[in-house]
């Protein structure tokens, strides 16, 4: 199913209650569309993208653009600037993302300045990044592992009890931080693994780095990452809460702009 096929499925599904999907539709494809329709209103006949912007309890709602001629006449007018100078990719991306979405608007819009010969001199090549950790640390967003994440949930009551029983430790066999540990049904420990975690995450990046199994988007200063939810939710409480409010757990479509953490 096309872009435009999916977004006229869902606006279908929006509003057209007594025939919601089209003749012919699979009992998958309906699952999935009711699911990527968790992440969309439709105003005046119009269909709108919900982003959540970090730091902000309501959602920007996007038009989503489903003609191939006007995507590229609004990405035209969003990079030509006043007195005919042209604005660079992220500015571009910028002007465009703040009222309409589609689909791979971010690739149209990189395309669409590779194309134009006055832009190459002043195009922003900003540096690769090659871990999602190193992404978000660098944005200052909370990717912790699961033990810094219940410390910071306890802030609270740490700040206030004294810092002797805050520190304590509960006296159990020390485990390794990275160990796998296999266990009988009686919870005797039969046998470990400390290299297990090194090695999931190992294939994750691979995973990440080649787009197998990426079901999340994250956009940065005009930048597309690929992501795994899962991930995300695991180290961070703010991914989290982002994908289980939106329903976007497990969406066909899940976009994540953290330009403004940045700004």
């Amino acid at each position: 199913m096309s872009s435009e096929e999916s977004y006229r499925a869902i606006l279908r599904y929006l509003t057209n209650e007594r025939e919601p999907y089209a003749p012919g539709t699979e009992g998958n494809v309906k699952r999935k569309i009711r699911k990527a329709a968790a992440c969309y209103v439709v105003r005046g006949g119009t269909l709108y993208y919900q982003r959540r912007q970090r730091h902000r309890k309501t959602f920007a709602e996007l038009e989503v653009v489903l003609q191939p001629e006007r995507r590229r006449d609004l990405i035209e007018a969003a990079h030509l600037g006043p007195g005919g100078t042209h604005h660079t990719r992220h500015q571009t991306w910028h002007y465009l993302s703040k009222t309409y979405w589609w689909r791979g608007i971010l690739k149209q819009v990189k395309d669409y300045i590779k194309q134009c010969s006055k832009c190459q001199e002043k195009l922003d090549r900003s540096r690769p990044i090659s871990d999602v950790s190193e992404m978000l640390e660098e944005l200052g967003l909370d990717l912790e592992s699961g033990e810094e994440s219940n410390e910071s949930e306890d802030d609270l009551s740490n700040f206030t009890s004294s810092p002797t029983t805050a520190s304590k430790p509960a006296k159990k066999k020390p485990v390794s931080k990275h160990e796998l540990v296999f266990v009988d049904t009686k919870g005797v420990v039969k046998r470990s693994s400390p290299k297990h975690c090194q090695a999931v995450l190992k294939q994750l990046n691979e995973q990440r780095l080649s787009n197998q199994f990426c079901d999340v988007t994250l956009l940065i200063e005009g930048e597309e990452y690929k992501a795994h939810k899962s991930v995300l939710s695991a180290n961070s409480e703010y991914f989290r809460d982002l994908f289980i409010e939106k329903g976007a757990v497990s969406s066909h479509e899940a976009v994540v702009d953290l330009s403004a953490a940045v700004s």
